[in-house]
Formats: structure tokens, sequence, C-alpha cells
């Protein structure tokens, strides 16, 4: 398919998705003007197309959003480094309110994950939680202060509003996750 014009469209298709998820996590923690340059380049890419392609993007854009195994790899990335991104975000923020806003928009994302992906948005949002924790051991992030009092009432926000069989797969499969990572930090050091 690499090269006919039903992967052209697909391959459209997913930048216009992904640039369209990251435009509205941005758009709702830095406001509309946040979305100026995006809005430029989505422009820049959608001028490119004649009708018969856009038609094609378009078909291709409403078989991607209407299967949620549809290019599930590529969503799974996008939805999970929007998440590391704002929790960066957020720990770099210095003021308690902004924070809480920021961390709001955050667990907001992750919750709204199993509603737009009930198969499998659990394991992307178990993947962001995972990669937050290990970010936190890693790089020794969040370890003291605001940055850690908010990534500490993120994780609880997002536990009191998950249902036991969802808090069980969520911060289950992350706690297994970062566990698995430290074993594997251990066995390269000895």
């Amino acid at each position: 398919m690499a090269g006919s014009d039903d992967a052209r469209a697909l391959r459209q298709a997913m930048l216009l998705s992904g640039l369209d998820q990251w435009g509205q996590a941005w758009s709702l923690t830095y406001g509309a003007g946040a979305m100026i340059g995006l809005s430029e380049l989505l422009g820049c890419v959608r001028d490119t197309l004649d009708p018969v392609a856009e038609a094609q993007v378009q078909a291709a854009f409403s078989r991607l959003n209407a299967d949620e195994g549809s290019a599930f790899s590529f969503k799974a990335e996008v939805h999970k480094s929007i998440a590391v991104a704002l929790w960066h975000t957020l720990i770099a923020e210095s003021d308690r309110e902004n924070a809480a806003t920021v961390a709001s928009q955050l667990g907001g994302l992750l919750l709204g994950l199993l509603k737009s992906m009930p198969e499998n948005g659990w394991i992307v949002a178990a993947s962001a939680l995972a990669d937050i924790q290990i970010r936190c051991l890693a790089h020794q992030l969040a370890q003291e202060g605001l940055a850690q009092e908010m990534t500490q009432e993120l994780f609880a926000a997002i536990s009191q509003a998950l249902s036991a069989e969802d808090r069980k797969r969520i911060l289950g499969g992350a706690g297994q996750a970062v566990v698995a990572w430290q074993q594997a930090q251990r066995a390269t050091t000895h």
C-alpha cells in the first residue's frame, strides 16, 4: 500500500488526526491563541489537496475515527505523548492554580480515553501513567514541592474517578510496567 492513493490518504488522515489531538489538548491548556500556528499548518496541508485527494483523506479520517483498533499504535503514541507533555507542563508550573488547571486537563484527557477508546483506552492510560512514573524515577522529576504534590494529586484523582475494575487494570498495569523497568535497570547495573 505504500505508494497507493489509499495509503497516502491514510498517512495524511493520521497526520491531521495527530495534529488535531495535540491542538485540542493545547487549546484547552493555553487557550485558543495557542492554535494559531497549528491552524496555519493544517491549512497548508489541506491546501495541497485537490478535491479528490481531500475526499480520500476525509474517508480515511472517518475510518480512522470509527475503528478504535485502526492505527492503534499511532493513536496510542499520540495520546501518550500528549499526556507526558502535559505532565511536563504541569511539573514546570510554579503557580498552584495554573498547575491545578493543567492537572485537571491531564486527568480529563486520560479518563476521556476510556470513553473515546472503550476497548483499549485503558492500555494507553496505563502506559502514560507508567511513563510519568518512570520519568520521575529515571530523571528525579517531581521529587518535591508543587511538582510532587500535583503529580500525587493527579494520580489520586484518577484513582478515585476510576471504577474498581479500571483502577486495577490501569494503575495495576502502570505499576507492573514501572516494576519491569526497575528490574531492567537493576539488571543492567549488575
